[in-house]
């Protein structure tokens, strides 16, 4: 976790930030506050005590419930899951393990938040693993 300055950032798909009294993780889009109340524990919090957390330090959980698309593979499958404000856009398939291999949609299908959430922590408890595709430390 790093800090968050003057000079911070954030990615089109938005920041995760931590709360330094409950730990709880929220996502911004912009750093344009001098202060922000946390979603968690209502506490309002200064810009410069919050944490900027990069999203592999963050639950795959939490990375769903703040709204933000993520993708789980194990081996040569893949599920993503996509928030779209009342329900959530859950696809599935297969490649891409590879930057020469193309990803193959099998199926999509719109569940509600509570239904992505229950999927999320079944495919978590099988042993999938955050997508690692874009970052710096990946294979």
């Amino acid at each position: 976790m790093k800090p968050i300055t003057r000079h911070t950032r954030a990615p089109k798909t938005g920041a995760f930030i931590r709360c330094p009294y409950c730990q709880g993780v929220s996502r911004v889009t912009h750093f344009c506050w001098s202060a922000l109340g946390c979603e968690h524990c209502r506490e309002i919090v200064a810009k410069d005590r919050w944490a900027y957390c990069d999203r592999s330090e963050v639950s795959p959980v939490d990375i769903l419930k703040a709204g933000a698309p993520i993708t789980l593979r194990d081996g040569d499958e893949w599920c993503m899951w996509i928030p779209d404000r009342d329900r959530v856009i859950s696809m599935y398939g297969t490649g891409g393990s590879r930057s020469t291999m193309r990803n193959r949609v099998e199926g999509r299908i719109q569940v509600t938040p509570e239904v992505a959430l229950r999927q999320v922590l079944t495919h978590l408890d099988y042993g999938w693993k955050l997508d690692a595709r874009g970052r710096k430390d990946a294979e």
